[in-house]
């Protein structure tokens, strides 16, 4: 059983740099196949709660990913609304054989202000 728990644990964290509905259903099958190998003492058992744990942490997890993605689009919009400041840096750093290094790469900033009030012309 202790093999088990940590084999579960060492999945979940292979998983963290997935999306929410993959890490909820990483989770709930983990938590699911401990439950089932904790009630009914079996792999049958295990391996249902494993699937119930998984189908419902991808239920959750999808609903928690999509209600970010609706909360970072809302406040994309006020800050369109309100004027924001956007910087973009893509740098390379390159070893050179004699030890030194190397930086080249780019760097954007792009300014927009909104001034309240003002609707534009009729």
């Amino acid at each position: 059983m202790k093999s088990f728990a940590c084999v579960t644990l060492i999945l979940i964290g292979g998983c963290s740099q997935y999306g929410g509905g993959v890490n909820g259903a990483a989770i709930g099958g983990g938590i699911g196949a401990l439950a089932g190998q904790a009630i009914g003492h079996d792999t049958n058992s295990t391996l249902i709660g494993a699937g119930v744990g998984a189908l419902g942490g991808l239920i959750v997890g999808s609903e928690i990913e999509r209600q970010d993605q609706l909360k970072r689009e809302y406040e994309r919009q006020q800050r369109d609304a309100n004027g924001y400041t956007t910087r973009n840096t893509n740098t390379q750093v390159t070893l050179n054989p004699d030890g030194t290094y190397t930086r080249t790469g780019t760097e954007t900033t792009e300014s927009t202000v909104r001034t309240p009030g003002y609707s534009g012309l009729p």
